[in-house]
């Protein structure tokens, strides 16, 4: 298996390094519960990193170049998501306003931020399964 050690594999790597190293300092040497918690968070990051850029490095840099079909599916994709998105929060507030929920956008915002992503999933799935993408 031959690994690439191109600049944007060793920055990524570094910035996943300096993540581990920030989440080790924080964990040692800033008192408190908050910083452990965000430390050990930071470390995660770091290690789900460092293993993101070896699966990268262990594959050809011209496998990662996108065609235009991948592009213009992602493209179609993220435009009717951020439609269903605007849809789906307009349906919230109007529910909120007309409705005898008691909904504010802060309590909303995650669930709407996931339909959100789900759809892009999704309809990018789906227009990659057709095959008339125009």
């Amino acid at each position: 298996m031959k690994i690439r050690k191109d600049k944007d594999i060793l920055r990524f790597s570094g910035i996943a390094v300096l993540w581990i190293l920030a989440g080790i300092l924080m964990m040692s040497f800033l008192p408190g519960p908050t910083y452990f918690g965000i430390g050990s968070v930071l470390i995660i990051v770091g290690i789900i990193a460092i293993v993101m850029a070896i699966g990268a490095a262990t594959r050809p840099k011209e496998d990662m170049i996108q065609d235009e079909r991948s592009e213009r599916i992602k493209e179609k994709a993220g435009y009717h998501a951020f439609w269903i998105l605007l849809g789906t929060m307009a349906l919230v507030q109007s529910i909120a306003m007309f409705g005898r929920l008691n909904l504010s956008y802060k309590s909303v915002s995650p669930d709407i931020f996931f339909v959100g992503m789900l759809s892009f999933v999704i309809l990018r799935w789906y227009y990659n399964r057709r095959e008339d993408i125009v």
